[in-house]
């Protein structure tokens, strides 16, 4: 049997239309990036964790606003638990013994 004959029995594959493609595409790369923002974040808590700082202990987002504030203070030089556990903003404020331990 020739083999266009072969071809010609089989069903085609449905294409879906650009734009369901594109916004699939969209997707799979919006998944993708924060795929890799969660890994980024989970080596940064590990690297804190093993430099003895329990910060992901207290605080639910490390990369959030209070977060970053305290791990830019502690990148510019010498700290204070204390001064860092008064920099959390919002609901950190009510975990500031928590923090100082951390």
């Amino acid at each position: 049997m020739p083999i266009c004959c072969s071809l010609a029995m089989r069903k085609g594959s449905c294409l879906p239309p650009l734009p369901i493609r594109r916004w699939r595409d969209l997707t799979r790369t919006r998944a993708k990036i924060r795929r890799t923002m969660a890994g980024f974040a989970n080596r940064m808590q590990k690297l804190w964790e093993d430099a003895n700082l329990k910060l992901g202990s207290v605080a639910s987002d490390v990369l959030g606003v209070s977060g970053r504030g305290m791990l830019t203070a502690l990148i510019a030089g010498p700290y204070d638990p204390k001064q860092l556990a008064q920099m959390g903003c919002g609901r950190f404020r009510e975990k500031t013994k928590k923090l100082e331990l951390a």
